[in-house]
């Protein structure tokens, strides 16, 4: 008779201990070894100099957190304040981590590096960006506007779980806003003057709706692509292809979603059979003022490595994130996204059909245990 017992085995299958091991790899020590694609560079991690290379490049992409003791606290329906994000507002900061990157791409190019010496500089295009997330209601894409675009249009409170569908919608409207004066002024970054989004809710990529903002003006379109990729797991054969190869185009800015129990990540680059991301899971201090980052280096803002997760465990909700230049670029890019693996993934029509009309209701039923 076998020694192992049923339960034994189910225990091993379970949601629970999936869990356990990815909080497990959190801990542990991992060293890439085998070849790293990340966001478009290639590194052959086997060779020293190149994971060295890697590993620079990966602790210069910005990381945002949990952040606690905000002055301005986030008010509740029943009237009461919390001062925190955590244990809710992971996929509001993997938002906030690929808008980061998409505005480090536009404004520092994919080559930059960090350095603390020539970045922390009040008047760096580093701490420019930076000043987009502090945790303040003035900070254009802080926690605190990207909680009331939720309440607003999708009736999310303040500790309310977001999906990647809703963060999406969220920071779109944020744009909008910026982009129709409906600001309260607050001075924007130069880079920023000239930005666009496009949020697709529901997987197809219109074309017209990114050829217009280009032309009403803007210099360059941030375009969020939200899908779901498997009933109650992601699609391993139909759509890792796809996904995977997405990490190689130059004008990808990254993937929000999470592991397939309730935690959300922001994967940034491939290895193996692994995906790595930034973890939004750690509860420091608020930054409330680019001050507090200069004068705390050490506040967060940068991972000191990278954390897989395993292609199987990946959540089947997902927003995948672009940046084009120009409809040149755009149109370029579209016809890449409908060639080979990709096509399993995306689906580009020219205009969005008269018939859609998803009124102001947005759900993520689709991801309710992410949070």
């Amino acid at each position: 008779p076998s020694d192992s017992h049923p339960c034994w085995g189910a225990w091993l299958d379970s949601a629970m201990f999936q869990r356990l091991v990815d909080e497990g790899f959190k801990w542990f020590p991992w060293t890439p070894t085998m070849q790293v694609v990340m966001l478009s560079v290639d590194y052959d991690t086997a060779d020293e100099e190149q994971r060295e290379k890697f590993l620079e490049d990966f602790r210069s992409r910005i990381q945002l957190t949990y952040r606690s003791g905000m002055s301005t606290p986030l008010k509740l329906v029943g009237g009461k304040e919390i001062d925190s994000d955590a244990g809710w507002g992971c996929m509001l900061r993997v938002t906030q981590m690929m808008l980061a990157q998409c505005f480090v791409d536009l404004a520092l190019g994919r080559a930059w590096r960090y350095q603390e010496c020539k970045d922390l500089v009040a008047t760096s295009g580093y701490m420019d960006i930076v000043s987009c997330f502090l945790d303040t209601p003035k900070a254009p894409f802080s926690l605190h506007r990207l909680v009331d675009a939720g309440q607003r249009l999708c009736g999310k409170e303040p500790s309310a779980w977001f999906g990647p569908t809703s963060a999406a919608r969220a920071t779109g409207h944020l744009f909008e806003a910026l982009t129709q004066g409906g600001d309260d002024g607050t001075a924007l970054p130069s880079f920023l003057q000239s930005v666009a989004c496009a949020v697709f809710e529901d997987g197809a990529v219109f074309k017209t709706s990114v050829l217009e903002k280009f032309d009403q003006g803007a210099k360059a379109v941030i375009i969020l692509v939200c899908r779901r990729l498997g009933l109650e797991s992601f699609n391993l054969s139909e759509y890792r292809a796809g996904i995977e190869a997405c990490f190689r185009l130059p004008e990808f800015q990254g993937l929000s979603s999470g592991n397939s129990g309730s935690s959300a990540h922001f994967f940034i680059g491939t290895h193996d059979d692994c995906l790595l991301f930034l973890d939004p899971h750690k509860t420091l201090p608020a930054l409330e003022s680019i001050e507090a980052v200069r004068e705390t280096p050490d506040c967060g803002l940068h991972a000191p490595r990278p954390l897989p997760l395993r292609w199987n465990r990946l959540n089947p909700s997902v927003c995948l994130g672009f940046l084009v230049r120009s409809p040149e670029a755009f149109v370029a890019l579209c016809t890449k996204l409908g060639e080979g693996p990709f096509g399993e993934v995306f689906e580009v029509l020219e205009k969005q059909p008269s018939y859609i009309n998803r009124g102001e209701e947005a759900t993520d039923e689709d991801m309710v245990l992410l949070g």
